[in-house]
């Protein structure tokens, strides 16, 4: 008899499950709440507007995903949700961050700063700056989340600095003054052409003092093997990460009308590399196979985020007092093989083949206050007024050594090729309003105003060969900015009826300028500070419940301007921030639910992006206007079906199915070719289309228990998400006319076929 192989016996294995929990016997497990509505489709509160209220009375586009709804999509980090969002795009950072984008707003390769504002609660998360990788979004893990939301469009009288093309907000569960809770998942599952991925989480609730107060403590650890392979250098599963994280969060309810809610959230993740498969930048081939790379040098990176946080609550009857604060530790390092770049830029020094690896690591450290006064729903006249102090320092240390040697010096020199210790700080002050005055029952007008003022220092010690005879010399520059910034809201909504609201918004959003990285003369080509960017965001929607509330549609367009886009240009390969030209995004966002009967919901949504450059941007490369914008694709959509039944016996169950589809993206820039010849701007890779369908089976048991199985990516399809062609800005055909041929890609993939088995159990 021919012995089943260990994948062929997972598969067998889920429909061995589906067999059993259909013929079995037993009290009936509630299902969640999303399928369980009767007949009318479920609404989600959000406090997208700092208050309360269901998402479709918000007069802007946002997409909530509740507990129920990640969980049904068998989401564990933003990779697994974001596709689903319309606007929403990313670049692949690994397993420990991405680099996210809503409608477009991206220069892709070419950013250091975020250009979304992300969110624990109401805690702003990350560097506010270039020099704190401020790009890269942390991964949060969503176990114990009440709801994703995602604020499409710049938030700036709200959220302030970095909310250019919107907000992402993790919104954690509060801990529950009235019962004891607890629940428990452990996960297992297999990726084709990867290895085997688990996970362990749980959570308890524990009421204190008759009910007064409750503490909710949850934990996790999770391994998701990497599906590339580098048979090279003999490194199989490359791309693996591994997650430990756990949050503690006490609730006092002091008196009725005063609470305070004390957490403290930690989570790491240790990467091995990155899931990218060389490909021919030409062809688009694989160099080797499918999931093959090629590194001299292996490239670990980990990232840590630990947060401290109070809110307290104050209902004052006339108005309620919030404040919040929070202070956080952000850690990050990684290291990066750049051989085949520095070989040939040092090789004018005389410097031969030689590993290169770029080692960097960045902690930030953040204090974050923010108190607001906010009036009670009156539908009159509702207002909230507040301010904000932001105070950071970021250390960041970056080297390029030579990684043949012990210490990474090059041999020639007894130097590092290149050393930099990087300090700097970050202090902004703001004050915002947001006034909502009600016509009619029917018609209202929200006007918003901020006023931020920042002030930066930043030093740069360094030393590098292009200091060439003087490599060996601690190079010093210091240097500071400060500067104030306003942004504006004017949102009018206009209920048609019951059920029918439409909403005009005109807003703005903002960047924070700063000193910039200056190389001593002959190298210092940029001034010695960077302006910030922002952009005016000019949107028309609707938003409707429909079918005696069993199903919403919302629809939107958007124009956005977006003026002197910040970006890096690479001068010898060292980055320097510069102002990069304007652009323009035009757009359309729409999404549905629709409960056709009791037992069946269908549900989707769909975007289009046309994001381009309304200047010529010699920085980027570019020397005529219409280049599109990285990373964005112009069409992308997502279709999702549930359907519930009853099994037999007091057994339920649930099926889930979905496709998603992201249309083609640009990496890099479509250099002009009198460029080309001397490096500038990352040349242009263009990301192919992909498809994925997934299924998903929830059996829900006697005792709370509740058995699920899935296969994503059903097809095992290989999709690009994002590719980084930094490398071929100077190793391509034309650079000085050498006929250099390119460097093989980089592009990071989807996860492949999956297939996994989550048991869950819950105390109620």
């Amino acid at each position: 008899m021919k012995i089943l192989s260990k994948k062929a016996a997972l598969y067998c294995g889920v429909a061995v499950v589906a067999l059993s929990c259909a013929s079995g016997a037993g009290a009936q497990q509630a299902a969640p709440a999303s399928v369980q509505n009767g007949g009318s489709v479920e609404t989600v509160i959000v406090t997208a507007s700092r208050r309360s209220e269901s998402v479709q009375n918000v007069g802007g586009q946002v997409t909530a995903l509740s507990a129920a709804d990640l969980a049904q999509m068998h989401a564990n980090s933003f990779a697994d949700f974001a596709n689903t969002v319309p606007g929403l795009s990313y670049a692949s950072g690994g397993p420990t961050n991405n680099l996210i984008a809503i409608r477009g707003v991206t220069t892709g390769g070419t950013q250091l700063g975020s250009a979304v504002g992300l969110y624990l609660d109401d805690i702003p998360l990350g560097a506010s700056t270039q020099f704190g990788l401020g790009f890269e979004s942390f991964n949060i893990n969503v176990f114990d989340l009440s709801r994703v939301e995602v604020l499409n469009g710049p938030q700036g009288t709200l959220y302030g600095a970095n909310s250019l093309g919107g907000a992402l907000k993790y919104v954690t569960a509060p801990p529950d003054l009235e019962k004891y809770d607890a629940s428990a998942e452990v996960e297992g599952s297999d990726t084709e052409h990867g290895s085997y991925n688990d996970g362990l989480r749980a959570m308890v609730n524990i009421p204190l003092f008759d009910g007064s107060a409750a503490i909710r403590i949850d934990g996790l650890q999770e391994f998701d093997s990497g599906y590339t392979q580098d048979p090279d250098h003999d490194r199989k599963d490359v791309g693996s990460g591994q997650t430990l994280g756990g949050r503690v969060s006490f609730l006092w309810q002091v008196t009725s009308d005063f609470d305070v809610r004390l957490s403290a959230f930690t989570q790491k993740i240790d990467g091995d590399g990155a899931d990218v498969s060389f490909r021919d930048f030409v062809t688009h081939q694989p160099v080797e196979g499918p999931y093959d790379q090629s590194y001299v040098l292996a490239q670990p990176s980990s990232n840590t985020l630990t947060l401290y946080s109070g809110v307290a609550n104050w209902n004052l009857n006339w108005a309620k007092l919030t404040s919040i604060t929070g202070y956080q530790i952000n850690r990050g390092s990684s290291d990066a093989d750049l051989t085949p770049l520095y070989d040939f830029l040092l090789a004018s020094f005389g410097v031969g083949a030689t590993p290169f690896g770029l080692p960097v690591s960045d902690t930030t450290k953040k204090f974050t206050e923010e108190v607001r006064l906010a009036s009670p729903d009156n539908k009159s006249f509702e207002w909230v007024i507040g301010g904000y102090y932001d105070n950071e320092r970021t250390d960041e240390s970056v080297d390029l050594v030579d990684g043949a040697t012990a210490n990474g010096e090059l041999p020639v020199y007894n130097a590092l090729p290149f050393y930099g210790f990087l300090p700097s700080t970050y202090r902004e002050l703001a004050v915002f309003a947001d006034g909502t005055y009600y016509f009619t029952d029917n018609v209202d007008l929200t006007l918003g105003v901020r006023y931020s003022s920042q002030d930066q220092n930043y030093q740069s010690n360094i030393s590098t060969l292009l200091l060439y005879p003087n490599y060996n010399t601690i190079y010093h520059y210091q240097s500071g900015s400060n500067g104030g910034v306003a942004t504006y809201l004017f949102n009018p909504r206009w209920r048609v009826d019951d059920d029918t609201m439409i909403y005009a918004k005109i807003s703005s959003g903002y960047r924070p300028g700063g000193p910039n990285f200056v190389l001593p003369p002959p190298f210092g080509q940029v001034p010695a500070s960077f302006q910030p960017d922002n952009l005016w965001n000019y949107e028309l929607g609707e938003k409707s419940t429909l079918f005696d509330d069993r199903a919403t549609f919302d629809f939107d367009v958007y124009d956005i301007e977006w003026n002197r886009m910040q970006a890096t240009d690479n001068v010898g390969g060292i980055n320097q921030l510069v102002n990069a030209g304007d652009a323009r995004i035009l757009g359309a966002e729409t999404s549905f639910s629709y409960r056709v009967l009791s037992d069946l919901t269908l549900g989707g949504s769909a975007a289009y992006t046309d994001a381009y450059l309304t200047t010529p941007s010699p920085v980027l490369g570019v020397l005529t206007s219409g280049a599109r914008l990285p990373l964005s694709p112009k069409f992308n959509f997502a279709l999702t079906g549930t359907y519930t039944y009853e099994i037999g016996d007091g057994f339920s169950g649930a099926v889930n199915v979905s496709d998603v589809y992201v249309g083609d993206r640009d990496a890099g820039y479509n250099v002009s070719p009198a460029d080309a010849f001397v490096g500038t701007g990352n040349p242009l890779y263009k990301l192919a289309a992909y498809n994925t369908v997934n299924l998903g089976l929830s059996f829900f048991l006697p005792h709370n228990m509740e058995l699920d199985a899935y296969l994503k990516n059903v097809f095992d399809v290989q999709g690009e998400v994002s590719a980084s062609t930094v490398s071929d800005q100077y190793l391509n055909p034309h650079f000085f006319g050498l006929g250099i041929p390119y460097a093989p890609v980089p592009v990071y993939l989807s996860q492949p076929r999956t297939v996994g088995l989550v048991l869950k159990w819950s105390l109620n």
